[in-house]
């Protein structure tokens, strides 16, 4: 079986080594890149070989996760990233999820909430967790009916059927999605 290759982006090189060796012994993982910053990689991009998934902080110097994340958005990156950080600011996750990561994690996890998020990733293209499920429930309280209302209504039919799949508690993968909408897998991702 071929090790999924990962890189990981952070500022602070012990936190960087330590995540290193704790993912190599999770699993049929190697980290292939490393960075201490958004701008590091995007010089380096594209990657050869090209990552299998992106492991990287938010706040780091010169170029943070957020706007690595929306260069990466400019550039048609395909690759999927997990956050790894100490900051659970609601609004910077929401819009973290807006551009495109997979998956949101606090410093302070488990080495088995590890594994299991990087498992999760790689097995249907995402990781939810309770911090996750609890800032989104406390968006969807603080934004008002009317703005709700507002982005429902910019949705196609075929959208919010997607939206219902992928937020179900079967917990579908993109290939189940695809069968159950009669589409394509690549459409689904």
């Amino acid at each position: 079986m071929t090790k999924k290759r990962i890189a990981l982006i952070d500022d602070h090189v012990i936190v960087r080594n330590g995540l290193k060796s704790l993912i190599e012994k999770l699993g049929d993982y190697s980290v292939v890149f490393e960075a201490d910053n958004g701008q590091q990689l995007l010089q380096a991009w594209p990657l050869e070989p090209l990552p299998d998934l992106i492991v990287m902080d938010i706040s780091m110097p010169v170029l943070n996760g957020i706007e690595t994340m929306q260069q990466l958005a400019e550039l048609n990156c395909n690759v999927p990233v997990l956050i790894l950080t100490l900051n659970e600011d609601e609004h910077g996750i929401i819009k973290l999820f807006r551009l495109g990561i997979r998956g949101y994690l606090t410093k302070n996890i488990s080495a088995a909430e590890m594994k299991q998020a990087l498992e999760d990733v790689f097995r249907t293209g995402y990781y939810h967790n309770h911090f996750l499920s609890f800032t989104l429930k406390n968006q969807g309280l603080s934004n008002s009916k009317t703005e709700q209302d507002k982005v429902l209504s910019q949705l196609t039919a075929r959208e919010k059927e997607f939206l219902k799949l992928v937020c179900h508690e079967n917990e579908y993968t993109y290939g189940q999605i695809a069968d159950l909408m009669n589409v394509h897998i690549r459409t689904v991702d």
